[in-house]
């Protein structure tokens, strides 16, 4: 009746049994894979802990029969150390309910791909294949009924006492009130997914008069775990049984105080890591010309500086923080980089980023052709270069999100309050703090050379990162309009590029004729800015199917594994981690081998089924990484992704 498969290298075995073998049309009955392991050798849970994988069953069933997920029983803590590993020893029989059809075929051959671990000091994957027939005619017991039900009532079931979870510092604490004042001997908190709890430490059981409270240490990782989800294993004299929780975390934690304050420091994290960050590359040019041609001033006149600069910062992150929550309390889905959703900004930009490289380039300074400026107005003048340099600083960083910043921005623009400010305000303050500190102590300057000619080779070297963030934002403005209207923007670009060039060679001694070539210069940037795109237009290939909803769940509703990317040409961190990590080979393999479907959500241009999922999750920006298992909640990834970080997640799938 089944078909057992042995590997002697572990002593193992895997058996089908079920609790009958006939069965009428229409009736459900339950399989079980039962592992047999040599003594003190152990195979795992559905989180393995510290090491290891859990077994995986891949059923092969005939037409009319339908199995559902793995009922798992409840697991044993199994130390490794240092580790902690969850699982079973020596025996286990993993339960799959089996619901047939009415027009079932009789008999019924079912097969079941069984992979699983067997481990003590070393672990041995195992595979095998195992088989058992069911014929029609009543339902009979079998000799494995008892242990088949024996092990059901294992399965965790759920907890039907009230529990809250907060989470304090780095513990979570489960507090729950009990009937009659009777505790448990003991508690222990499995948690299902992999980065919600550290597994070595020990969870610490207090008893109260009508309620208890178990502290558990929140995991290392902090991966923003969407819900506080596991199993409970409560001991007393009369055994252990098992229940199953699940809380939300994302929707409570930020309500208290702390999460405020919590929040405000990653926003402040964010902001500082954000200054390495690609996308803040160009500005850095200007930054590091800035501190090269004023490293040799005086103190005071380089913190007037980095005060303009940080000044510049700073009102441009309130700004935006102004102008985001009014758009949203309006009703427009919007987000964090939203700027450029739109062509225009974008054309805006690449025409900035294109004058600037020229004049990097060339002798062209502004403030001669404006004039001759007493140096007094010329100190003005270069404060308020800091003051632009600030302010285009946060524009160009905005297509980046650093580490922090995602929950961080999502809480600010969801809740349309002073925190919102306060957050945006740690952000800027973050993000200008380095070139404010440099401007408090020039001597942290010493390590570069003193000006001298090398210093003009340079100021030219730094005009290709201004080319090349161009160049970036021309392809950016290409997912957006046709290739008609970007070779227009591009135009505008050579004209701008031709009235800065005639600027420059604008030394006539006529007044009258610089006057009037300083007119034709801007008849020439007032026709560059007129053939910029204002809206949307319709792009030259069909890409990929577009994200929504009901693609989704039709994934869902057939069990499927899905990996969804929230993405965007304008967002560069994103860019990185498809570089880095999506498109790696070990990574696509994977994702083929397990039958991953891949769903990618392009935010290039505005689109609210887009921006309202992303709320659905606490964020406003890109990127997002969302892995749905076959069941149940999907499994929020870190916003910067590395090939061992992706593939770590995509392993724990199932």
């Amino acid at each position: 009746m089944f078909s057992e498969a042995k590997y002697y290298e572990s002593d193992s075995s895997i058996e089908l049994i079920s609790e009958t073998y006939s069965i009428q049309p229409g009736d459900s009955f339950v399989l079980g894979v039962k592992f047999k392991l040599a003594k003190d050798w152990h195979t795992y849970w559905e989180n393995p802990g510290d090491a290891g994988e859990g077994a995986t069953i891949d059923w092969i069933l005939p037409k009319g029969l339908e199995a559902s997920s793995i009922l798992w029983p409840g697991p044993e803590r199994i130390p490794v150390e240092p580790l902690m590993t969850f699982g079973y020893n020596n025996e286990v029989v993993l339960l799959t309910k089996i619901s047939s059809s009415n027009d079932i075929e009789f008999p019924i051959n079912i097969e079941a791909k069984v992979g699983w671990f067997t481990c003590k000091d070393i672990c041995i994957p195992q595979e095998g294949i195992v088989d058992i027939q069911i014929n029609e005619g009543l339902f009979i017991s079998s000799s494995y009924r008892e242990e088949i039900n024996h092990y059901l009532e294992t399965v965790p079931s759920d907890f039907n006492q009230e529990y809250r979870i907060e989470k304090l510092d780095d513990s979570f604490f489960l507090q729950t009130d009990i009937k009659d004042g009777e505790h448990f001997d003991d508690i222990y908190f499995f948690p299902k997914e992999y980065g919600l709890t550290s597994y070595v430490e020990e969870q610490i059981y207090e008893k109260n008069q009508n309620s208890f409270i178990l502290e558990i240490k929140a995991s290392k990782a902090d991966l923003n775990l969407s819900k506080f989800e596991g199993v409970i294993e409560a001991s007393n004299k009369e055994g252990k049984s098992y229940y199953q929780i699940s809380f939300p975390l994302t929707a409570d934690l930020p309500k208290n105080e702390q999460g405020i304050l919590l929040l405000i420091v990653f926003a402040f994290l964010g902001g500082l890591i954000l200054n390495i960050m690609p996308c803040v590359f160009p500005i850095l040019s200007i930054k590091i010309l800035r501190f090269m041609e004023h490293g040799e001033n005086s103190s005071s006149q380089a913190y007037k500086f980095g005060l303009f600069y940080t000044l510049g910062v700073i009102l441009s992150f309130l700004l935006i923080a102004l102008l985001l929550i009014l758009l949203k309390s309006s009703g427009e889905n919007i987000g964090w980089g939203f700027q450029l959703q739109y062509p225009l900004v974008i054309s805006i930009l690449f025409y900035l980023f294109v004058a600037l490289g020229f004049m990097f380039m060339s002798n062209l300074v502004f403030g001669s052709q404006m004039g001759q400026l007493s140096s007094m107005a010329q100190v003005k003048n270069e404060s308020l270069e800091s003051f632009l340099t600030g302010i285009l600083a946060v524009v160009v960083a905005s297509p980046c999100t650093a580490p922090f910043m995602g929950s961080a921005i999502g809480f600010a623009l969801l809740q349309p309050s002073g925190n919102s400010f306060l957050i945006f305000l740690s952000l800027g303050l973050g993000f200008a703090l380095p070139y404010l500190v440099l401007s408090v102590k020039p001597s942290l300057l010493s390590f570069l050379p003193k000006p001298g000619a090398w210093m003009e080779t340079f100021k030219q070297f730094m005009a290709f990162p201004m080319w090349a963030s161009a160049l970036w934002l021309l392809w950016v403005l290409s997912g957006q309009v046709d290739s008609n209207t970007v070779l227009l923007v591009l135009v505008g670009g050579l004209v701008i590029s031709l009235s800065l060039w005639i600027l420059e060679k604008n030394t006539s001694p006529q007044k009258w004729i610089r006057w009037l070539v300083r007119f034709v210069v801007l008849i020439l940037v007032v026709g560059s800015i007129s053939i910029i795109p204002t809206e949307y237009s319709t792009k030259d290939t069909q890409e990929e199917i577009v994200f929504s909803e009901e693609i989704l769940n039709e994934y869902r509703e057939a069990k499927e594994l899905v990996f969804l990317n929230f993405t965007a040409d304008w967002c560069i961190t994103c860019k990185v981690n498809e570089r880095v990590a999506l498109s790696s080979k070990k990574v696509t393999e994977l994702m083929s081998k397990r039958n991953i479907i891949y769903l990618e959500a392009d935010w290039t241009r505005k689109d609210g089924v887009i921006a309202k999922k992303l709320e659905q999750f606490g964020r406003t920006g890109v990127p997002l990484y969302l892995l749905y298992p076959s069941e149940g909640e999907p499994i929020i990834l870190p916003e910067i992704l590395t090939e061992d970080i992706l593939l770590r997640y995509l392993n724990e799938l199932s």
